[in-house]
Order: structure tokens, then sequence, then C-alpha cells
């Protein structure tokens, strides 16, 4: 078993529990969600979700940004997700040579909130596959590029949360390989991934394959188990139906299994809000030996 510390990461987007509470919960990092961009407006930048106080130019609520200072203050990361389910290819085609303004544009939003990086959310299915008119790894290279340009590794902290198809070369309809071409060339640029492991059959609510693919992009070029996080939904509610796995099954046939085999960079959610009283996290944290601050 390594001793590499885990990480525990989790996405706000819906009120319902109050954000500052996870300052007393072991998770390691918070990632707002989402900023993003439109189609007619392809450079400038909005806010959506429970965190915006206003969508453009995006404004973050007092709530917010208050619960952001408690969560450093407590030893953890506060990140702001770009990109999310509803940003489509008609937006991120019209960003396509524009990545250096548009890394400019979220550095500055980073800055001025002070947060402390970036997690990319990009679900275009259609930049991967060939039919979005553009190539969608090649962007997310280029973005990840400037982003780094503007937000060096040494104060800044880049993620992205891929699923887990786009690591695949010739399954599922995927036959680009797409994140294993990425981390190839910008993996020494990214932190780690937040790999969602639902919505996307065979993997969803199948622990066997979850592992079992975990083990394999772990040894694809650019990545390391260090840097690969598993993401999971925290209710049925909060994925497919199928997707959902229980605390105990997670544990047991995941987190284990791999820790016993070697390393895990450690686990992810979706999302915070389901979370209520902090069960989930209190024991996947446990699991991965994370102790939650003293409220």
């Amino acid at each position: 078993m390594s001793n590499v510390e885990s990480k525990l990461v989790t996405y706000y987007n819906a009120s319902g529990v109050p954000l500052e509470k996870a300052a007393e919960l072991p998770y390691t990092t918070v990632n707002l969600a989402f900023l993003y961009t439109s189609y007619d407006a392809p450079l400038t930048l909005k806010l959506g979700g429970a965190i915006a106080a206003r969508d453009t130019p995006p404004v973050l609520t007092e709530t917010t940004k208050n619960a952001v200072s408690k969560i450093q203050n407590a030893g953890k990361k506060v990140l702001i997700s770009f990109g999310g389910g509803d940003m489509g290819y008609e937006a991120y085609a019209q960003l396509v040579g524009k990545e250096k303004e548009l890394g400019t544009a979220i550095a500055s939003f980073i800055k001025d909130n002070n947060l402390n990086g970036i997690d990319i959310d990009y679900e275009d299915t259609a930049g991967f596959n060939g039919t979005a008119g553009y190539n969608g790894a090649q962007f997310l290279i280029d973005l990840t590029k400037a982003l780094r340009e503007e937000l060096p590794n040494s104060d800044y902290i880049i993620t992205h949360a891929p699923q887990p198809p786009y690591f695949e070369p010739e399954k599922y309809g995927y036959t680009t390989g797409a994140y294993a071409k990425i981390m190839e060339e910008v993996g020494n640029l990214i932190d780690w991934l937040n790999v969602q492991f639902y919505n996307n059959p065979p993997w969803s609510g199948n622990p066997p394959q979850i592992v079992s693919s975990y083990e394999q992009f772990s040894k694809l070029p650019g990545i390391t188990a260090e840097k690969l996080l598993i993401g999971l939904p925290v209710t049925k509610n909060d994925a497919s139906p199928e997707s959902y796995i229980p605390i105990n099954t997670i544990i047991t046939e995941i987190i284990e299994p791999i820790q016993n085999n070697g390393t895990l960079g450690g686990m992810m959610n979706w999302q915070f809000s389901s979370d209520v009283g902090g069960d989930w996290a209190k024991r996947i944290g446990s699991a991965l030996s994370l102790v939650p601050q003293n409220a």
C-alpha cells in the first residue's frame, strides 16, 4: 500500500447543505460549479448554480465567498469548475483558436476571487468522435497549456474531469483515445483527474470494471495512480439509478482492493448538497485515512 496522501473532492452546485460545512469534513478539495461560456458570446464567462450572485459578468454570492475563505482557512483547496454537462459543442467550437484568451479570462476570475485553481469538466463527446467539426483533444491540450502559463503549478491547481470512455482507443464509439492523447502531451501540467465513473456503462455501478479500468488507465503515458481519482454519485438521485454504489461497497470492493494492490489517488463525488450530515465524506475519508476537521 502506498503512503501517498489521497484526495477527496466534491462538487458544489446546488444549495441544501451550507458550503461552509466542507471546512469541517475530510474533503481536501471543493470544486465550485460551473463557470461556462455560450455560443453567442464565446469569451464572455458566465456563472451558474448556487454559487452565482450574477451570471454575467460572473459574481460569486457573498455566502460563497465567505465559505471559500473558511474552507481555505481549514487547509483545503477551492477550485472553479469550467464546463459541465450543459455546455455543448456549439459553445466549444466557438472557442477553438481562442484558447489563450479563454485561459486569461478564467485565470483572472480565479485570481480575483482568491481561488486555488481550475477544474475542466469537458463533456462534449462530439468533440472527440469527429462529429463536432473541431478537435476536442487538441482544444483541451491548448487550453491546458494556456491555463498553466497563467496559473503556475507552484501556486495553482489544474484538474480535469473526464469520463472513462474517453481513455479508450477502440471501444464504445470513441475512436481517438482522446484523454490518453491529452495526458501523454500535457499530463505534466495537470495535477489530477476526477474520472466520472457514473452515467457511463459498463462502469456504472460496476466495481470490478471500475477497479480494472483504474489500474489500466494508471499505466497510460502521462498518468500515474496518484493522478487518478474515482468519481461516484452520493445518492441514487445524483446520477443514473444504476450508477449508485452504496458506501460499504465502495469501501470493500473499490477502495480496499486498489489500496491493497498499490496506490489510490483518491475519490470524488457528485454532489456536495446530497451529502447531508457528511456521512459519505466521513466514511470514505476514513477509508482514505483522511481526518475531518474539528467543528
